[in-house]
């Protein structure tokens, strides 16, 4: 397990993905820090709304997530070299944990910094809001990287269908839809930020936070598990 986890973040690791997550990684906080230059900075509110909820957890987390979940195995199917772990005696569940633990650990970190940054920022240096909105974003990519890796198994399709899904699903129907935002990760996201800290995102309404983690929970070992059904009944190339 630890070899295949040292592989796959060595595949994280390449010189277009680190660019792609530092990039991204970037704008929330260099948006942030051009807002504040402002005399008439926005309320917090609207800092929250469209820099933490639209911006970071509607489109940051799940485009750097989908760069770096393909590491895990969608480069091997393209490069057909799946095979080469798949033919080893380890049980389906050895492959998948290690691999799906190498493609959470880059983001999480890039993401959990440039969060933190952010919310140090807007919120101007209360920390707990700050940890609130890092504990929030690190909920968001574990889950989008869960998703991800499921969908690269599923399909050779699975960065059109991962941002037609970033779009449409999380940018259009959780937003607007009622009754979609419990199936939304970004809507998750932010009630782990309320439940961190009431006072963030109190205009809202949010799942309770004890309901949060736990359909939080479960969605992570339901993605697992089906990642794992899959390997064991896909045709490696």
């Amino acid at each position: 397990m630890k070899t295949l986890f040292l592989l796959t973040l060595r595949r994280v690791l390449t010189p277009s993905r680190i660019l792609t997550i530092g990039a991204l990684a970037f704008v929330p906080f260099a948006v942030t820090s051009l807002i504040l230059l402002i005399p008439d900075a926005p309320e917090v509110a609207m800092f929250e709304e469209l820099i933490l909820n639209t911006l970071l957890a509607g489109a940051i987390i799940p485009l750097a997530t989908l760069a770096t979940a393909r590491a895990a195995f969608g480069d091997e199917i393209g490069d057909r070299t799946l095979a080469n772990v798949t033919l080893t005696p380890n049980p389906r569940w050895k492959i998948v944990l290690p691999k799906l633990l190498g493609v959470v650990c880059v983001p999480a970190l890039v993401m959990a910094a440039t969060t933190w940054l952010t919310g140090y920022a807007g919120y101007g240096a209360d920390l707990a809001a700050t940890c609130a909105v890092t504990i929030g974003a690190l909920a968001a990519v574990v889950l989008y990287c869960s998703l991800f890796v499921w969908l690269d198994l599923l399909t050779p399709h699975a960065v059109g269908i991962g941002l037609a899904y970033i779009v449409v699903w999380e940018g259009l129907f959780s937003r607007f839809v009622y009754g979609v935002r419990f199936f939304s990760i970004r809507s998750h996201a932010i009630s782990v930020m309320h439940g961190a800290d009431e006072r963030r995102f109190a205009e809202g309404a949010h799942t309770a936070p004890g309901l949060t983690a736990a359909v939080a929970a479960v969605v992570v070992v339901v993605l697992f598990l089906l990642s794992v059904r899959r390997l064991r009944t896909m045709d490696s190339p």
